[in-house]
Protein backbone atom coordinates (compact mmCIF):
# COMPACT_ATOMS: atom_id res chain seq x y z
CA UNK A 1 0.00 0.00 0.00
CA UNK A 2 1.17 3.07 -0.94
CA UNK A 3 1.89 5.73 2.14
CA UNK A 4 4.24 8.49 0.56
CA UNK A 5 4.83 9.97 -2.70
CA UNK A 6 8.05 11.86 -4.42
CA UNK A 7 7.56 14.46 -7.34
CA UNK A 8 9.89 15.68 -9.15
CA UNK A 9 8.73 19.56 -10.04
CA UNK A 10 9.76 20.40 -13.94
CA UNK A 11 9.18 18.37 -16.15
CA UNK A 12 7.12 16.05 -14.27
CA UNK A 13 4.89 17.88 -12.18
CA UNK A 14 5.17 21.16 -14.37
CA UNK A 15 6.16 21.51 -18.06
CA UNK A 16 9.02 24.27 -18.44
CA UNK A 17 8.65 27.63 -17.62
CA UNK A 18 5.07 26.79 -16.29
CA UNK A 19 4.08 27.32 -12.90
CA UNK A 20 0.63 26.28 -12.01
CA UNK A 21 -0.92 22.81 -11.99
CA UNK A 22 -3.69 21.55 -14.49
CA UNK A 23 -6.96 21.26 -12.63
CA UNK A 24 -6.99 17.90 -13.08
CA UNK A 25 -4.07 16.95 -11.39
CA UNK A 26 -4.55 19.26 -8.41
CA UNK A 27 -7.66 17.27 -7.94
CA UNK A 28 -6.00 14.38 -7.98
CA UNK A 29 -3.47 15.24 -5.35
CA UNK A 30 -6.28 16.38 -2.94
CA UNK A 31 -7.48 13.03 -3.40
CA UNK A 32 -4.00 11.25 -2.47
CA UNK A 33 -4.07 13.32 0.48
CA UNK A 34 -7.72 12.48 1.63
CA UNK A 35 -6.69 9.26 1.67
CA UNK A 36 -3.41 9.82 4.22
CA UNK A 37 -0.84 9.72 1.52
CA UNK A 38 2.12 12.05 2.36
CA UNK A 39 3.07 14.08 -0.75
CA UNK A 40 6.85 15.46 -1.10
CA UNK A 41 8.07 17.66 -3.82
CA UNK A 42 11.37 16.82 -4.72
CA UNK A 43 13.24 19.15 -6.54
CA UNK A 44 17.16 20.41 -7.66
CA UNK A 45 15.73 23.83 -6.17
CA UNK A 46 16.35 25.62 -3.04
CA UNK A 47 13.73 25.55 0.04
CA UNK A 48 13.04 29.56 -0.56
CA UNK A 49 12.01 29.13 -4.29
CA UNK A 50 9.79 25.90 -4.45
CA UNK A 51 6.81 26.72 -6.10
CA UNK A 52 3.36 27.19 -3.75
CA UNK A 53 0.20 25.76 -5.63
CA UNK A 54 -3.13 26.62 -5.44
CA UNK A 55 -5.44 24.02 -3.48
CA UNK A 56 -2.32 21.55 -2.42
CA UNK A 57 0.03 22.19 0.20
CA UNK A 58 2.93 19.61 -0.25
CA UNK A 59 3.69 17.83 3.57
CA UNK A 60 7.34 18.18 2.94
CA UNK A 61 10.19 18.61 0.30
CA UNK A 62 13.35 17.59 -0.67
CA UNK A 63 15.52 20.40 -1.57
CA UNK A 64 18.74 20.72 -3.05
CA UNK A 65 18.69 17.31 -5.05
CA UNK A 66 17.85 15.88 -1.35
CA UNK A 67 20.17 17.59 0.72
CA UNK A 68 18.14 19.20 2.73
CA UNK A 69 14.96 17.68 3.31
CA UNK A 70 11.49 18.69 6.01
CA UNK A 71 7.99 18.87 6.42
CA UNK A 72 5.92 20.68 8.19
CA UNK A 73 7.37 20.00 11.54
CA UNK A 74 11.58 19.52 11.22
CA UNK A 75 14.54 19.03 9.22
CA UNK A 76 14.22 15.41 8.36
CA UNK A 77 17.52 14.41 6.28
CA UNK A 78 20.46 17.05 5.74
CA UNK A 79 23.72 16.80 3.76
CA UNK A 80 25.41 19.69 2.66
CA UNK A 81 28.85 20.00 0.82
CA UNK A 82 32.31 18.72 2.04
CA UNK A 83 33.88 22.73 2.86
CA UNK A 84 37.33 21.36 1.28
CA UNK A 85 35.34 20.64 -2.01
CA UNK A 86 33.81 23.80 -2.24
CA UNK A 87 36.59 25.57 -1.74
CA UNK A 88 38.44 23.27 -4.86
CA UNK A 89 35.58 23.71 -6.87
CA UNK A 90 35.46 27.51 -6.33
CA UNK A 91 39.66 27.49 -7.43
CA UNK A 92 38.58 25.11 -10.78
CA UNK A 93 36.03 27.67 -11.99
CA UNK A 94 38.34 30.39 -11.39
CA UNK A 95 41.38 28.86 -13.75
CA UNK A 96 38.05 28.04 -16.08
CA UNK A 97 37.17 31.35 -15.91
CA UNK A 98 32.91 29.93 -15.72
CA UNK A 99 30.42 31.35 -12.80
CA UNK A 100 29.01 29.56 -9.68
CA UNK A 101 26.35 29.42 -8.05
CA UNK A 102 26.30 28.40 -4.52
CA UNK A 103 23.36 27.96 -2.43
CA UNK A 104 22.58 27.89 1.19
CA UNK A 105 19.82 26.82 3.47
CA UNK A 106 18.08 30.47 2.91
CA UNK A 107 20.10 32.13 0.12
CA UNK A 108 21.62 31.86 -3.13
CA UNK A 109 23.84 33.76 -4.89
CA UNK A 110 26.19 33.70 -7.66
CA UNK A 111 29.85 35.15 -7.72
CA UNK A 112 29.18 36.45 -12.08
CA UNK A 113 27.08 36.27 -14.28
CA UNK A 114 26.54 34.18 -17.79
CA UNK A 115 23.93 33.64 -20.35
CA UNK A 116 23.65 30.25 -19.81
CA UNK A 117 23.56 29.78 -16.36
CA UNK A 118 21.13 32.53 -16.21
CA UNK A 119 19.20 30.84 -18.68
CA UNK A 120 19.36 27.86 -16.35
CA UNK A 121 17.29 29.38 -13.58
CA UNK A 122 14.79 31.22 -15.81
CA UNK A 123 13.31 27.57 -17.51
CA UNK A 124 12.90 26.89 -13.29
CA UNK A 125 11.30 31.04 -13.52
CA UNK A 126 14.08 31.48 -11.00
CA UNK A 127 16.92 34.35 -11.11
CA UNK A 128 19.81 34.51 -9.49
CA UNK A 129 21.85 37.57 -7.95
CA UNK A 130 25.61 38.51 -7.62
CA UNK A 131 27.16 38.78 -4.19
CA UNK A 132 30.83 41.16 -4.22
CA UNK A 133 32.12 38.42 -1.31
CA UNK A 134 31.26 35.37 -2.66
CA UNK A 135 34.41 33.24 -1.28
CA UNK A 136 33.18 34.12 2.12
CA UNK A 137 29.64 33.18 1.60
CA UNK A 138 31.09 29.95 0.49
CA UNK A 139 32.39 29.74 4.18
CA UNK A 140 28.38 28.95 5.17
CA UNK A 141 27.51 25.68 4.56
CA UNK A 142 26.70 25.35 1.38
CA UNK A 143 24.04 22.70 -0.19
CA UNK A 144 24.63 22.91 -3.64
CA UNK A 145 26.48 24.37 -6.50
CA UNK A 146 26.28 25.03 -10.42
CA UNK A 147 27.63 25.82 -12.85
CA UNK A 148 26.66 26.43 -16.73
CA UNK A 149 28.97 23.84 -18.28
CA UNK A 150 28.46 20.75 -20.68
CA UNK A 151 29.55 16.82 -19.71
CA UNK A 152 33.10 17.29 -21.56
CA UNK A 153 34.01 19.67 -18.82
CA UNK A 154 32.48 18.06 -15.64
CA UNK A 155 36.56 16.64 -15.06
CA UNK A 156 38.18 19.77 -14.61
CA UNK A 157 35.85 21.20 -12.71
CA UNK A 158 35.87 18.27 -10.50
CA UNK A 159 39.44 17.88 -10.36
CA UNK A 160 40.68 17.63 -6.55
CA UNK A 161 37.60 17.19 -5.04
CA UNK A 162 36.99 13.54 -2.96
CA UNK A 163 32.98 14.03 -1.81
CA UNK A 164 31.37 15.59 -4.83
CA UNK A 165 29.46 14.43 -8.07
CA UNK A 166 27.78 16.42 -10.72
CA UNK A 167 23.87 15.57 -11.55
CA UNK A 168 21.88 17.41 -14.28
CA UNK A 169 18.68 17.88 -16.23
CA UNK A 170 19.87 19.94 -18.55
CA UNK A 171 22.96 19.23 -21.21
CA UNK A 172 24.03 23.10 -20.52
CA UNK A 173 24.53 23.41 -16.74
CA UNK A 174 25.06 21.12 -13.97
CA UNK A 175 24.33 20.84 -10.06
CA UNK A 176 27.03 19.92 -7.55
CA UNK A 177 25.77 17.46 -4.78
CA UNK A 178 27.72 15.34 -1.89
CA UNK A 179 29.19 12.30 -3.90
CA UNK A 180 27.24 10.07 -0.81
CA UNK A 181 23.82 12.48 -1.95
CA UNK A 182 21.07 12.49 -4.19
CA UNK A 183 17.11 12.35 -4.12
CA UNK A 184 17.58 9.23 -3.64
CA UNK A 185 20.07 9.11 -0.56
CA UNK A 186 17.25 11.65 0.97
CA UNK A 187 14.39 9.46 -0.20
CA UNK A 188 15.84 6.43 2.55
CA UNK A 189 16.53 8.99 5.42
CA UNK A 190 13.01 10.30 4.92
CA UNK A 191 11.30 6.20 5.23
CA UNK A 192 13.80 5.91 8.08
CA UNK A 193 12.48 9.00 9.64
CA UNK A 194 8.44 8.15 8.87
CA UNK A 195 9.12 4.24 9.64
CA UNK A 196 7.75 3.17 6.64
CA UNK A 197 9.08 0.75 3.79
CA UNK A 198 10.61 1.28 0.49
CA UNK A 199 7.24 -0.82 -1.09
CA UNK A 200 5.20 2.01 0.80
CA UNK A 201 6.76 4.58 -1.55
CA UNK A 202 6.29 5.71 -4.88
CA UNK A 203 8.27 8.53 -6.82
CA UNK A 204 7.71 10.18 -10.59
CA UNK A 205 10.24 11.69 -12.37
CA UNK A 206 11.93 12.64 -15.99
CA UNK A 207 15.66 13.68 -15.24
CA UNK A 208 19.23 12.46 -14.67
CA UNK A 209 18.89 13.63 -11.41
CA UNK A 210 15.57 11.55 -10.83
CA UNK A 211 17.11 8.06 -11.20
CA UNK A 212 18.65 7.14 -8.07
CA UNK A 213 15.13 8.53 -6.44
CA UNK A 214 12.41 6.37 -8.60
CA UNK A 215 15.45 3.19 -7.50
CA UNK A 216 14.53 4.07 -4.13
CA UNK A 217 11.07 3.51 -4.19
CA UNK A 218 9.09 0.60 -4.61
CA UNK A 219 6.72 1.93 -7.42
CA UNK A 220 8.93 3.98 -9.55
CA UNK A 221 7.16 6.26 -12.61
CA UNK A 222 9.02 7.88 -15.81
CA UNK A 223 7.10 10.45 -17.67
CA UNK A 224 6.54 9.74 -21.37
CA UNK A 225 9.15 13.22 -21.79
CA UNK A 226 12.04 11.25 -19.48
CA UNK A 227 15.25 10.69 -20.87
CA UNK A 228 15.61 7.14 -21.63
CA UNK A 229 17.82 6.25 -19.40
CA UNK A 230 15.11 7.70 -16.63
CA UNK A 231 12.61 5.09 -18.63
CA UNK A 232 15.10 2.43 -18.57
CA UNK A 233 15.09 2.33 -14.76
CA UNK A 234 11.06 2.53 -14.15
CA UNK A 235 8.24 0.17 -13.24
CA UNK A 236 6.23 2.25 -15.26
CA UNK A 237 6.32 5.13 -17.94
CA UNK A 238 3.06 7.22 -18.29
CA UNK A 239 1.93 9.74 -20.78
CA UNK A 240 4.07 12.99 -21.13
CA UNK A 241 3.81 16.31 -18.72
CA UNK A 242 1.86 17.84 -21.06
CA UNK A 243 -0.32 15.18 -21.26
CA UNK A 244 -1.37 15.21 -17.39
CA UNK A 245 0.81 11.97 -16.86
CA UNK A 246 0.86 11.98 -13.57
CA UNK A 247 -2.79 11.58 -13.49
CA UNK A 248 -2.48 9.11 -16.31
CA UNK A 249 -0.91 7.22 -13.93
CA UNK A 250 -2.14 7.28 -10.39
CA UNK A 251 -5.81 6.07 -12.46
CA UNK A 252 -3.17 3.26 -13.38
CA UNK A 253 -2.11 2.01 -10.17
CA UNK A 254 -5.93 2.39 -8.86
CA UNK A 255 -4.39 5.65 -6.48
CA UNK A 256 -7.17 7.73 -8.00
CA UNK A 257 -10.60 6.55 -9.54
CA UNK A 258 -11.04 6.61 -13.00
CA UNK A 259 -13.52 9.30 -13.34
CA UNK A 260 -11.55 11.63 -11.17
CA UNK A 261 -11.40 14.33 -13.58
Amino acid sequence: MIKIIFFDIDGTLLPLRTKTLTPSLTKALQRLQKKGIRLFLASGRPKFVLPHFEGVTFDGALTFNGQYCYDKERVLYENPLNPEDVNQIFENAQNMKKALVACHQDSMYCNDHEELLDEYFKIASQSIHKIDDFKTYLQSSIYQMMAAIPETQEESLLQGTKHIQIVRWWPYACDMIPKEGGKGKAVEGILKAYGLKKEEAMAFGDGGNDIDMLQAVGCSVAMGNALQEVKDCSDYITKSVEEDGVVYALKHFKLIEEDDK
